[in-house]
């Protein structure tokens, strides 16, 4: 049942997800998969991961470079922007998630 709602979580955050990763570096598709994989334990089939990296590219937040079979992923510069914009909003959502799991809420009088 976890891992039914991980792969929910990783599938809605995959675009935030594909952008950190390129942040750090150039990847092919390959290396997304893995890393999605091997940080989530969740197995993404290339049919769920290529076409949200088509749509990040048709957006113009990543660029496709060919090199011989491969293709590397970068960020461009609006792609750089965006990641940086979407890391501060999930850094505030776990704020709240945080503040939520501690927090008693009174329940009003009925």
């Amino acid at each position: 049942m976890v891992l039914k709602h991980r792969r929910k979580m990783v599938n809605s955050l995959l675009e935030f997800l594909i952008l950190n990763y390129l942040s750090k570096g150039a990847l092919c598709g390959y290396d997304i998969l893995t890393l999605l994989h091997d940080r989530f334990h969740v197995l993404l089939s290339p049919g769920q991961v290529y076409p949200v990296i088509d749509h990040l590219a048709s957006m113009g937040l990543i660029q496709k470079e060919k090199s011989g079979r491969m293709v590397l992923l970068r960020l461009s510069t609006q792609g750089e922007a965006v990641a940086r914009a979407w890391k501060t909003e999930l850094d505030a959502v776990q704020l709240q998630l945080n503040n939520l799991a501690s927090e008693r809420i009174p329940l009003p009088f009925l």
